[in-house]
């Protein structure tokens, strides 16, 4: 199998060198070459472009990559017809990649190769000695406290007095008028966006611009919001659990406020038949279908405010991570068997929020960052905030945080 690969590679590496007709010419590299930028899991290749040039990328794992020898290298790629800026993904975080261009005009040879230059993929949020301020500041949305965030084709921020912003970016956001002046807790995307609040408000929008109120069958204050299996589960004071398949119609848990009366902040999902709730004095509830729950023994009596899985990037075993009061964090490798491990940040930050992307990133009180690839061991992030941070959502790319007094922050 691997020789008629090779064969069939060197016959391509053939046709980009010499090209498909012999009415053109090859074309110069550009004068200043490649410039490499590096984010999680891509590397983003730029170059001046030239009127009437074709381009060609190489690139492959390793550090010498060109455009006569990469079809000798495992794992290389080229793709033809390339524009600047040039997003080359999944690629693993950490490992050296390199990268090279050539050029033609009107269909003729490939023209002289640009100089070799290559670049290491590394985690969104995290610190590095070539990256020190990981997260970047945005200008404030307001003066309000922005409590819940989702991403869908975009970002939605939802906060205190009905307060909501979206963001194609995460950079550059527009103020929604917001049917509503109630707090607004939690954000969720599904094929749709939600937003709830107290009172038991839920929001329901299809583009994230016009909103419309739904009914969700209780007064009590929503905390948390999660998908899973084709189901949307909201939590909220007092155990309120009520679920919906479409996020308009709702209807209560059969547990729902008794087997527990303690507040549930959040919710997520593991698959089809694997819910997890978090809430105040440990509170840890499962579910097999989002309508029974089972109190778990967390093994804390500190609030739980965040609740998420992942891998662990060492052993690809799935990990369970709950977070909350007093860098409370208790982990699990199943969701039914919770142990409890030394405080995140030494205990000196109040946890609201933990979201798994490409690592589990937790965010909280004081500006408090911190990252995990396990789950277990956490290092705290250089913030350019002292404000709380309340929620996190995880993009192609990048993580977004927002929190008290509009303030908003991407790592990417």
């Amino acid at each position: 199998m691997r020789r008629p690969l090779m064969l069939l590679m060197a016959v391509l590496a053939s046709v980009l060198i010499a090209g498909c007709g012999t009415s053109g010419d090859s074309a110069s590299p550009p004068a200043a070459g490649l410039v490499l930028v590096p984010g999680d899991g891509i590397i983003t290749a730029s170059w001046v472009m030239e009127p009437g040039v074709e381009y060609w990328m190489f690139f492959a794992p390793g550090a010498g990559i060109t455009t006569t020898n990469w079809t000798t290298i495992p794992g290389s790629r080229s793709v033809i017809n390339v524009a600047s800026p040039f997003v080359a993904t999944g690629l693993g975080n950490g490992l050296v990649y390199s990268f090279t261009m050539n050029g033609r005009k009107e269909g003729g040879p490939g023209g002289e190769g640009t100089p070799t230059v290559s670049a290491i993929p590394r985690l969104a949020g995290t610190a590095t000695a070539t990256l020190t301020a990981p997260w970047v500041a945005g200008n404030a949305l307001g003066a309000s406290d922005l409590r819940g965030l989702t991403f869908g084709t975009q970002f939605v921020a939802v906060g205190a007095a009905g307060v909501m912003y979206s963001s194609p970016d995460g950079v550059t956001w527009t103020a929604i008028t917001p049917p509503v002046t109630t707090n607004l807790n939690a954000a969720l995307y599904f094929n749709a966006y939600l937003a709830a609040g107290d009172g038991g408000v839920m929001l329901y929008s299809a583009d994230a611009k016009t909103w419309t109120p739904q009914v969700s069958g209780t007064t009590r204050n929503l905390y948390g919001i999660g998908l899973g299996a084709g189901r949307i589960v909201a939590v909220g004071a007092g155990g309120t659990i009520i679920s919906s398949l479409d996020g308009i119609n709702w209807t209560a848990a059969a547990s729902s406020g008794t087997v527990t009366t303690n507040d549930l902040y959040a919710v997520t999902a593991f698959g089809s038949n694997l819910w997890l709730a978090a809430g105040a004095n440990g509170t840890l509830l499962t579910s097999p279908d989002a309508n029974t729950w089972t109190a778990l023994n967390s093994n804390t009596v500190l609030d739980l405010r965040g609740i998420a899985s992942g891998t662990n990037a060492a052993t690809t075993a799935i990990v369970f991570v709950a977070v909350g009061a007093n860098g409370a964090l208790v982990t699990s490798p199943d969701g039914a068997t919770w142990t409890a491990q030394p405080a995140i940040g030494s205990g000196t930050s109040t946890l609201a929020a933990v979201k798994y992307g490409t690592q589990f990133v937790a965010v909280g009180s004081g500006g408090g960052i911190f990252t995990s690839t396990d789950g277990k061991t956490w290092a705290g992030q250089p913030s350019t905030t002292a404000s709380g941070l309340n929620a996190i959502a995880h993009a192609s790319f990048s993580y977004s945080v927002v929190g008290a007094a509009g303030v908003n922050l991407l790592a990417k």
